[in-house]
């Protein structure tokens, strides 16, 4: 990296020119959210309108221009207490919430943190004391004494760790080494800096890591589905069924005073010692199965935590009648995912509802007041009495994206047997105000006169549009696309037997004339008054790349496309490429979506980040400039000319929800 000017002058002038151009603000110094915070601006004065696929004039919402995120904090992944403060790595940032008074922060990105979905965390000292949280992007160190994200913590550049999902973390302060989970092992010297890397390739079961522990200077990790394997002078020995372990599934690690190795696994817990294993399986008194978290108190009390497809239970287990001295049953009936000990010896835990502490048979709950029922953030539309539609994997929120600190409206399946599916992977809302909805694992549905309706027929589709005659395109990866009539009758059909290029169909769009455009992984194709014609087909050389991804229609009518390498503008006539990723500088990024705005203002989400034009060029802007995530799921521009991003990559971590407005 070239250094002619101090990279935080650099950094501090790239976000003042994009806080000028789009809104931001610079970070120059955290600002965490407090979690009770609420918006309390005035609502919009007027109902937008919409033609077509075009915006129309952006009205005024009152709204502080800057970057505005939400998230859901209570989807807890690590946690851990530290000088009576517990730390949750959540897929909604870091919170922290003081034992004794129950205040509580949250830091995301726009704080400094790395990216906002987190899976571990521990308390280093590195040699300053630093809440080490690891992200889907690496690791990012909390400093607890001023409230701030520092970078001190010191990784090789070669090591893949700074971009990598760090999936567990293992402090050994007493070997002033940082044990690292993620795509193998990595231990690092804290006080040298060496790195070592051991994965498949050096002779571990999996590259995948549920747990780590330390016995002495030997290290112990578990695999979750393959076993688990010893570490010790830099020689890996693994333990499967072959060498008798009772249960590969095996998910987390603890050891005793007496050096006696504990194992969470999927049929309950296993001990080692001496080459001997104990199997404490169904036929115990404990019962125990799918202990994912394990702790051992400094009295030696063992503690499990059981993550089961129903109601988890945290579990006082004795070994020496195989019983759980203490039972208890996860209070909101969730499965546990995080299991830690106060200094005093008490459990605290994670699940997707919350933090608890447990004490005396009951659990106290710390919550964040959060309504975003997902971090993965995947469609936007909006309503004609200005509402704005949001799609995650969890359920469908109904905003008013002038006020969104207020109440939203939340449909989920669970709750209303009606909807095809909870993950709203496309959105879309027709002149009368019907949405139609296209589900991942889900049926097709449709939101009339206050009643969901679902078409099973159309079941895990990706994309959906409406044209003119309150009828919905469904477009999906494989079957081409399906037309249904305003009263969900089928209409028309279009797949390759009949002249689409491709029946991978990622983007549909309706323009101003009320022409559909349907964009697939062959090319372009324009239907109109029900004939289907090929605009670009497989060996057009016009755009970017034949796979389209996403379309959109600008305030002129002309047709925005959105490739996997690229965008072009095509105005009927002459195509204008306005941003080749491979020519221009982002050749590792790929397309994901896009959006418009009244302006002509075009924003692109790729799975590198959110490029946006800026004084006839574009930047890329990412998780370092306050990006909940990198990977852009869903853009949508409101009738306010606010832009919002959604984030996820998978519903396994999270991106949350963004709010630019201007």
């Amino acid at each position: 990296m070239k250094k002619i000017i101090p990279l935080g002058l650099v950094i501090l002038l790239l976000l003042t020119s994009l806080a000028c151009n789009f809104g931001a603000k610079p970070k120059d110094a955290p600002t965490p959210v407090e979690t009770d915070a609420c918006c309390t601006n005035e609502p919009p004065t007027a109902e937008p309108e919409y033609i077509g696929g075009a915006p129309a004039a952006p009205q005024v919402s009152g709204l502080e221009p800057g970057w505005h995120p939400f998230t859901n904090a209570n989807i807890v992944r690590d946690v851990i207490e530290h000088d009576g403060t517990l730390y949750a790595a959540t897929l909604g940032g870091l919170v922290t919430w003081r034992l004794d008074s129950g205040a509580s922060m949250r830091y995301t990105p726009l704080d400094g943190m790395g990216h906002v979905s987190a899976n571990a965390i521990v308390y280093c000292e590195i040699p300053e004391p630093r809440i080490l949280v690891g992200t889907l992007s690496g690791i990012s160190a909390f400093d607890p004494q001023t409230g701030s994200w520092t970078n001190d913590l010191s990784l090789p550049e070669t090591s893949r760790i700074p971009t990598s999902k760090i999936e567990r973390l293992y402090c050994d302060q007493a070997n002033n080494r940082l044990v690292i989970g993620s795509y193998g092992l990595s231990v690092l010297d804290l006080a040298s800096g060496e790195l070592q890397q051991f994965t498949s390739k050096e002779g571990l079961r999996w590259d995948s890591i549920s747990d780590i522990a330390v016995n002495g200077k030997d290290i112990w990790v578990a695999h979750g589905y393959n076993g688990i394997a010893q570490i010790s002078n830099g020689t890996i020995k693994t333990f499967s069924a072959a060498e008798g372990l009772p249960d590969e599934y095996a998910y987390s690690l603890a050891v005793a005073k007496d050096g006696t190795l504990w194992i969470g696994a999927s049929t309950g817990l296993i001990s080692y010692k001496s080459g001997k294993w104990v199997h404490y399986d169904a036929d115990s008194p404990a019962n125990l199965r799918d202990v994912h978290n394990l702790e051992i108190a400094p009295d030696g009390k063992i503690w499990a935590a059981t993550l089961p497809l129903g109601i988890g239970r945290l579990c006082q287990f004795e070994p020496e009648e195989a019983v759980c001295a203490v039972d208890f049953s996860e209070a909101d009936s969730q499965g546990i995912h995080a299991l830690a000990l106060t200094e005093s010896g008490a459990p605290v835990y994670g699940t997707g509802k919350g933090v608890y502490s447990f004490e005396n048979g009951a659990a106290k709950a710390f919550k964040t007041d959060d309504q975003l029922a997902s971090n993965y953030v995947d469609s936007f539309a909006s309503a004609p009495n200005g509402t704005l539609w949001v799609g995650t994997d969890a359920g469908i929120h109904v905003i008013d994206p002038a006020k969104p600190g207020e109440t939203w409206q939340t449909f989920r399946q669970g709750e209303i047997t009606e909807m095809g599916g909870n993950w709203g992977k496309g959105l879309t809302v027709a002149p009368d105000g019907t949405v139609w909805m296209a589900s991942t694992n889900g049926s097709a549905s449709r939101y009339q006169n206050e009643a969901w309706t679902a078409f099973n027929d159309i079941y895990s589709f990706d994309t959906v549009a409406v044209d003119g005659q309150g009828r919905a395109w469904f477009g999906d990866d494989s079957k081409g696309v399906i037309v249904l009539n305003a009263d969900g009758s089928q209409a028309l059909t279009f797949s390759t037997a009949n002249g689409l290029p491709g029946d991978n169909v990622q983007a549909i769009v309706v323009d101003l004339s009320g022409r559909v455009w349907i964009g697939t992984d062959q090319g372009l194709a324009k239907v109109e008054n029900e004939a289907l014609e090929v605009v670009f087909g497989p060996d057009s050389a016009e755009l970017p790349n034949k796979y389209i991804r996403a379309l959109a229609v600008d305030s002129s009518g002309a047709l925005l496309i959105g490739t996997f390498t690229g965008v072009a503008r095509y105005d009927g006539n002459q195509v204008e490429v306005r941003v080749d990723f491979l020519k221009d500088g982002f050749s590792e990024a790929r397309l994901t979506t896009l959006a418009v705005a009244a302006d002509g203002q075009i924003w692109v989400g790729t799975d590198k980040g959110l490029l946006a034009e800026d004084g006839g060029g574009w930047k890329l802007l990412t998780t370092a400039d306050g990006l909940l995530t990198n990977y852009i799921s869903a853009l949508h521009v409101d009738q306010f000319d606010a832009v919002w991003v959604g984030g996820g990559g998978s519903n396994f971590d999270g991106g949350g929800m963004l709010q630019i407005v201007p």
